[in-house]
């Protein structure tokens, strides 16, 4: 065999060998390729079902909310029905039972001295002892009708002045007898946050047909606190103008300042 034909044959082994490795890139590419047209199709499906699943959970979000705010109301709606059948009666409070049957030299002081004579339309007078209070007990006085206890009511707001302990011969710490309506546990806890509400600024306030209202401070009308819901939402307005209020005495103060300052440097 001559030099050419072994050039020849070498020539072709080589164009083959590079035939082959080209082949062989080629298939890998495709290969490659192959697979990340299937990871980004993984990758859409993926983003499709984040998208689906975003979707619903927006839509139990809003559901939750629906059931929220509907189950606030019927617990809203279940208080007031459990209200409703207090409102003939009314409590009287500020001292201490010390004797049997001063329950009923209770009542008969505050009715003489509000001027209420007409102890016919009371239904029931029976004194409420609270065992883990060491500053009140109460007389529950129960009304026939609720006009009676609303008469009742008018007869005290329209004194002159509260009724003090001694006024009706009671031995109290206290410096006033209270008569207010009979609020169901859940009534009195909004009742007394509300009062506590006025260490932020609110105004005092006051029970109507079994429910507490107050002076909205936003609106400055009338506004009746239904739950503890409402209570929260109050106590934000106020903590949020009471630091707006902080604020601008604290831009107030430094602009005054640096008129001082000014005011020297001249």
């Amino acid at each position: 065999m001559t030099g050419s034909d072994r050039r020849s044959i070498n020539s072709k082994g080589g164009k083959n060998g590079k035939s082959a490795n080209s082949e062989t890139a080629n298939s890998t590419v495709s290969q490659q390729l192959q697979e990340i047209s299937a990871k980004l199709q993984k990758l859409d499906d993926l983003e499709k079902l984040n998208k689906d699943l975003y979707g619903k959970l927006l839509q139990l979000a809003h559901r939750v909310d629906v059931v929220s705010a509907e189950n606030r109301l019927l617990k809203r709606e279940i208080e007031d029905l459990r209200q409703d059948r207090l409102q003939e009666e009314v409590l009287i409070k500020g001292f201490k039972f010390e004797r049997p049957n001063q329950h009923l030299e209770v009542f008969r002081g505050v009715c003489e001295r509000a001027g209420f004579d007409t102890p016919d339309d009371v239904k029931e007078v029976r004194p409420l002892v609270f065992k883990h209070n060491k500053r009140t007990d109460a007389v529950l006085v129960k009304f026939w009708r609720v006009e009676d206890k609303g008469r009742f009511i008018r007869c005290i707001r329209s004194l002159k002045k509260p009724i003090a302990p001694r006024d009706i011969d009671i031995r109290s710490p206290n410096k006033f007898i209270l008569v207010q309506d009979h609020l169901t546990p859940e009534k009195h806890k909004i009742h007394t946050k509300a009062w506590d509400l006025c260490k932020l600024g609110l105004q005092r306030p006051w029970i109507y047909k079994g429910s507490t209202w107050i002076t909205h401070p936003e609106s400055n009308k009338r506004f009746r606190v239904a739950d503890l819901g409402d209570l929260a939402d109050i106590e934000f307005v106020l903590v949020t103008r009471e630091g707006t209020a902080q604020g601008s005495a604290t831009v107030q103060s430094k602009v005054t300042v640096s008129e001082h300052e000014c005011k020297e440097h001249l």
